[in-house]
């Protein structure tokens, strides 16, 4: 538990450094493209993580990708001491939550929506305001379009999920039909 409690400590930190500074939709969108990163090169997520590097050489790495893709030092610096503190496997572990609080901290919230079929732009604003009312936050939102789901929408909110389709409707319907 001791590293969970840590690394809580150091997002926290991390999340109070950067509202000190208006830094905090920067270090959002930062540390959303160091896990992009990270995502993409999986020999730069194994040599990060491994023991085998000693920590100033896996530090330069994290310092010379992160004047390459414009971060803050705000998020080099962070990565650096999850990195020293031996936390950098269990900062990989808790992209999703270390997103969705530096997000929240910023006043941001994403949402992927899933359409049937391409919106129009009236409806996709109406969503959005929607979704804004909500969440009481700015929604950046990703469009998905998904033919299976025969009509209606999906949202999925951080962590919550509307499933307004036409296909769930269907299958909840089959589902009274059939009971015994």
């Amino acid at each position: 538990m001791a590293s969970v409690a840590t690394l809580r400590d150091l997002v926290e930190a991390l999340i109070d450094s950067a509202g000190g500074e208006n830094k905090t939709k920067k270090v959002t969108n930062d540390m959303v493209s160091f896990y992009n990163v990270i995502t993409a090169e999986e020999t730069l997520k194994k040599i990060l993580g491994s023991s085998a590097y000693e920590t100033s050489e896996r530090i330069a790495i994290i310092n010379d990708l992160g004047e390459k893709a414009g971060f803050d030092k705000l998020i080099t610096n962070f990565i650096s001491l999850a990195i020293e503190l031996g936390k950098f496997k269990s900062l990989l572990k808790s992209k999703q939550s270390i997103v969705g609080r530096l997000r929240k901290a910023s006043g941001t919230s994403r949402a992927e929506i899933t359409f049937g079929e391409n919106p129009s732009e009236s409806d996709l604003k109406k969503i959005i305001e929607g979704l804004e009312k909500l969440t009481g936050n700015v929604v950046e939102i990703e469009v998905k379009i998904d033919p299976s789901i025969l009509g209606g929408i999906i949202v999925k909110v951080e962590d919550r999920v509307f499933d307004g389709s036409i296909k769930t409707q269907l299958e909840r319907i089959r589902e009274v039909l059939t009971l015994p």
